[in-house]
């Protein structure tokens, strides 16, 4: 599978969450994987296809949180899925506050 694009976003830290770095490499063709990390920690998921071209538009979708923190969390403990929970959270307010910015 040959990466078309590596986009990085540096998410400042907002809401009592660290900031965050999103690392996305992109495949094309709604396919994509992404690298969460904050502070010490990191999480990465892959989407062999996502409904949206941008993996961004899709992460930031409220209807699915829930399925992404499974996604991402490693373990089933109840406290990675709460932080977890609020750094996503976290990354749907940036991208959010960015496309009011951007019109």
């Amino acid at each position: 599978m040959q990466v078309k694009e590596v986009r990085t976003h540096h998410i400042p830290s907002q809401d009592g969450v660290d900031s965050i770095n999103l690392f996305v490499v992109w495949y094309g063709e709604c396919r994509s994987q992404v690298t969460i990390q904050c502070w010490d920690h990191a999480w990465t998921a892959y989407w062999g296809a996502h409904w949206v071209e941008r993996v961004e538009d899709f992460i930031t979708d409220p209807e699915i949180i829930d399925y992404l923190i499974s996604n991402f969390s490693r373990t089933r403990q109840a406290r990675e899925r709460k932080w977890l929970r609020q750094i996503i959270e976290s990354i749907r307010k940036y991208f959010k506050n960015l496309e009011v910015q951007n019109g």
